[in-house]
């Protein structure tokens, strides 16, 4: 989110479908990929056509330029967006709720109770919306709704979701407060510590963030694209690096397969 350097996108781009073929599947992915690619085009076009500045004329529609600097921008804006959408559709696959809790249960209990509660209460809520508008599809069967019918079953579903929600939050509220929530300090279900491993790899990790968070901040935001495209140049090296950050979560997840690769062939 820091840069639009066409490279870091590029990279964060590709390492995000890889690191969410991985995780969920390739059908997923290319699911995912096609709305991606919806995206950028939609972008892309927006800005090139609501946006004339660029020397390098491609064609007009009508009295309005279409340059090339205009589309490339919208190209790595789109990238960038759907690449962040990307990233945080594989922290929800890998973080879960016990996880959150386990890392910031002790630094700050209360508002980390309540982030994992939300995550949790979301596709909840996704869920059981789904279960309602399949029982209305049942009761109505072949039958084709109006406009004023759709408006009707949208508000009676809004209705049936918030008073779920409520019976729901009480429900769970009852439970922790007979569970004892509050009164003593929490307990976790697995005792996780850090150790020599993790160290060196949050070094690492340190390492390469400041490392490519001064090439970012001090180098690739010099790139402009208007009125033409020109910036320094990224050294190979750099890129290396930014795609081994980029990858350490692909390692970690996959270092038992890479284990296990040379035995099955």
């Amino acid at each position: 989110m820091s840069t639009m350097h066409p490279l870091y996108v590029s990279l964060s781009f590709g390492m995000a479908l890889l690191y969410g073929w991985y995780l969920k599947g390739w059908r997923s992915v290319c699911r995912g990929l096609g709305y991606g690619l919806a995206v950028i085009a939609i972008v892309a076009a927006a800005n090139a056509f609501f946006n004339g500045l660029g020397l390098t004329v491609l064609f007009h529609v009508g009295d309005h330029p279409i340059t090339a600097e205009a589309l490339c921008y919208g190209l790595c804006a789109g990238g960038m967006l759907v690449s962040v959408i990307q990233w945080f559709s594989c922290y929800q696959e890998v973080m879960t709720s016990d996880k959150f809790l386990s890392l910031f249960g002790r630094l700050a209990p209360t508002t980390s109770m309540m982030v994992s509660m939300i995550f949790r209460y979301i596709p909840d809520t996704i869920r059981k919306a789904r279960e309602i508008q399949t029982a209305q599809k049942a009761m109505l069967g072949n039958e084709s709704p109006g406009k004023k019918q759709e408006l009707s079953q949208g508000i009676r579903m809004a209705s049936i979701l918030m008073s779920w929600s409520m019976e729901s939050s009480i429900e769970t509220a009852d439970s922790m407060r007979s569970r004892g929530y509050g009164e003593t300090k929490r307990s976790h279900y697995t005792k996780q510590k850090i150790n020599r491993y993790d160290v060196i790899l949050l070094c690492v990790v340190g390492l390469l963030i400041a490392v490519n968070g001064y090439w970012i901040f001090a180098r690739a935001n010099q790139f402009a694209f208007y009125p033409w495209m020109e910036g320094v140049s990224i050294p190979w090296w750099i890129g290396t690096l930014y795609a081994i950050l980029l990858g350490i979560p692909l390692l970690l997840e996959g270092r038992e397969q890479l284990c296990w690769l040379p035995s099955r062939l």
